[in-house]
């Protein structure tokens, strides 16, 4: 039996978040049904097939962070599930720098000026108080200084957000600078260890592509029990517990423990009545950063050796490139490759986009000019788009949206999950282990 008397769950939204949730009530005996706008499961974190090319909608990886939930994971993909130790590069004025930092690849790269700078800001900041983290900019400049800082992290961040550093919560590192510093570098470089258990460094990966961890839960759960091309379109409630959810052109049905992983802004426009006018001014705040992909197929077996590619300098039109063959070698035929590049964009940029062929073309032309590839090398090409891939945390956001939260989990039989839903940027392993939890709090002894 659930808390307060319901004795089903269901869910809104089938991406990782709600797969969890349904994966968890199904292993723990309760009926759980799952209602999904689209015509897959997976939501941001789906693998797309393309003749013998498959790529990821982001270039997503597991970690090794909760035994349970890897465990999970192993159970399901059995051998299919690799251990992969690729590292991940910085692309900066023609330059390969490693990620996370090394500093005898700093040596290499940088000028002595530039080194001796960063040495002297890091010196300081061990010996002079710490400052309260209040933003972006301060966690980096704590633990790196000024200059290493603005010459890979902060113009990067600021790219991939549209925002200045010194708005941007430190939490949007999402974990990738914990305990890690200049001197951190130093020390794994005097003990010859390099940070494996650095985000970047390491981690778990299927054989056919990171979605089918969300495709095996979804089996799991059994398809009776998710409904797909089902858009919610009312959630109708008392003031205190959600009465009807409409659905896909006035179907609609009585739910028992609601889990809600869509998006607030979604929410706002759903509920009926509408929430206040307090929360609706909150929610009209909130902010997402879309991606568009751009997929090239090329006749060449490696565009590079690493994971990811990041791009700071702003004369790039993307953030990132990420190759899924050196994730798995069946995600592309061994003569052959193809590479997902990420450009990040503001929703308010949506009416101004290029077309699909001038932002290929783009992309195409800069990859050429830098000589990563050739125009011959290109079989081919497709364009992507990810809604809400990041939720804006700037500074101040988490007590800005409290009434927001508070609200929505105010009714009975309603719960927000999830990043989108919760406005947190967590890892898929965080994800999984939550959707554990909040099932877990559901039962009653």
């Amino acid at each position: 039996m659930l808390k307060n008397n319901f004795s089903q769950i269901d869910v809104l939204g089938a991406g990782p978040a709600g797969l969890g949730v349904g994966y968890f009530a199904k292993k723990y005996g309760i009926p759980v049904s799952i209602f999904e706008l689209s015509n897959s499961v997976g939501g941001n974190s789906r693998t797309i097939s393309n003749g013998e090319f498959r790529y990821d909608t982001g270039a997503h990886r597991l970690h090794n962070k909760h035994s349970s939930v890897t465990q999970i994971v192993k159970d399901l993909l059995g051998e299919d599930l690799k251990k992969v130790n690729v590292p991940s590069k910085i692309y900066y004025n023609q330059s390969m720098i490693d990620f996370p930092l090394n500093f005898i690849n700093l040596l290499q790269c940088l000028q002595t000026s530039a080194l001796i700078k960063i040495i002297k800001e890091n010196l300081l900041n061990r010996i002079k108080p710490k400052r309260d983290i209040k933003s972006f900019k301060d966690l980096a400049y704590q633990s790196y200084g000024k200059t290493l800082s603005e010459l890979f992290l902060i113009n990067y961040t600021e790219k991939l957000w549209g925002k200045n550093s010194s708005e941007l919560d430190p939490n949007i590192s999402g974990k990738r600078l914990k305990n890690l510093d200049f001197f951190s570098i130093i020390k794994s470089l005097i003990l010859g260890k390099y940070n494996t258990k650095h985000l970047d460094g390491s981690f778990l990966y299927p054989k056919h592509g990171f979605g089918t961890i969300f495709d095996e839960l979804a089996n799991n759960i059994g398809n009776e029990n998710i409904f797909l091309d089902s858009k919610i379109e009312k959630i109708i409630h008392d003031g205190k517990k959600i009465n009807q959810i409409v659905y896909s052109n006035g179907k609609s049905f009585k739910p028992g423990m609601v889990v809600n992983t869509l998006p607030l802004t979604i929410l706002g426009n759903v509920f009926d009545p509408k929430p206040p006018s307090h929360i609706i001014e909150c929610i009209n705040r909130i902010q997402f950063r879309d991606v568009r992909l751009c997929i090239l197929y090329l006749n060449k077996p490696k565009f590079s050796s690493n994971a990811s590619l990041y791009f700071p300098e702003s004369k790039f039109p993307y953030n990132r490139i990420y190759e899924p063959k050196n994730r798995s070698e069946k995600m592309a035929p061994q003569d052959k490759t193809c590479i997902v590049i990420e450009s990040a964009f503001s929703r308010k940029d949506r009416d101004s986009m290029d077309s699909a062929e001038s932002f290929y073309k783009k992309i195409r032309n800069s990859l050429v000019c830098e000589r990563f590839i050739q125009k011959k090398d290109i079989l081919g090409y497709e364009i992507g788009f990810i809604s809400n891939a990041y939720p804006i945390i700037d500074v101040g956001i988490q007590k800005r949206i409290t009434p927001v939260l508070s609200y929505f989990n105010s009714f009975d039989n309603h719960i927000l999950h999830g990043r989108n839903a919760e406005f947190q940027y967590v890892h898929t392993h965080d994800l999984l282990k939550s959707s554990e939890n909040l099932v877990s709090e559901f039962l009653r002894k």
